[in-house]
């Protein structure tokens, strides 16, 4: 709250107006994460902590069934692990956080879990993903300069340093890179070691 009230007293000294009104004002917080039946023993300090977060990474529907209990049914589970079988262009790994920021008693309607998690039932026949969508959308491997240094535009580069990412999500424009391949995606590997990537960045 202090950081919005600074804010806006820099923005009335500067006598700048923002052009368009930001009606949302609400505060997030944190849904319980004890709420879940796989995160009912974990402590505060755990929580928080990001080692915590990495080491209970969720990779499988089998951890999915741990965290959720009884708030996912089997045929859910059973339809997400057909999409990683047949359509998902990424492999699952979902942080315990953004699980928390899931409806558990909705997960079906839930915009996270459709934006991490989706069902196979879920996915449009005819295109999977976006009619545009390749392994590798925007060209980047075609613009390297030197392997994971892309230059598109004249005051800007991109340096992809690793090929892993904290969470793997379908729409992913970097599919072609990160993660472990999946059925549908072969992933590219790095074909130097990254000490001989950043030289050569």
């Amino acid at each position: 709250m202090a950081g919005k009230l600074e804010f806006k007293k820099e923005v009335a000294k500067s006598g700048k107006v923002q052009p368009y009104p930001y009606h949302f004002s609400t505060d997030f917080t944190e849904p319980d994460w004890k709420r879940l039946p796989g995160y009912k023993n974990v402590t505060r300090e755990e929580w928080e902590s990001a080692l915590w977060q990495k080491r209970n990474l969720v990779k499988n529907v089998q951890q999915l069934k741990e965290v959720f209990g009884a708030f996912i049914s089997d045929s859910q589970l059973l339809d997400i692990q057909r999409d990683q079988q047949e359509r998902a262009t990424m492999a699952l790994l979902v942080p315990p956080q953004m699980i928390n920021t899931m409806n558990e008693k909705d997960l079906k309607a839930d915009p996270v879990r459709r934006y991490m998690l989706p069902f196979f039932s879920e996915r449009d026949r005819k295109w999977t993903s976006h009619p545009r969508s390749g392994r590798d959308s925007l060209h980047e491997a075609e613009m390297w300069v030197v392997e994971g240094l892309t230059h598109r535009y004249p005051t800007k580069v991109l340096a992809e340093l690793l090929s892993t990412c904290p969470q793997y999500c379908g729409h992913c424009t970097r599919m072609d890179l990160v993660g472990t391949s999946v059925p549908q995606v072969p992933k590219r590997k790095f074909e130097h070691g990254q000490k001989d990537r950043l030289e050569a960045i």
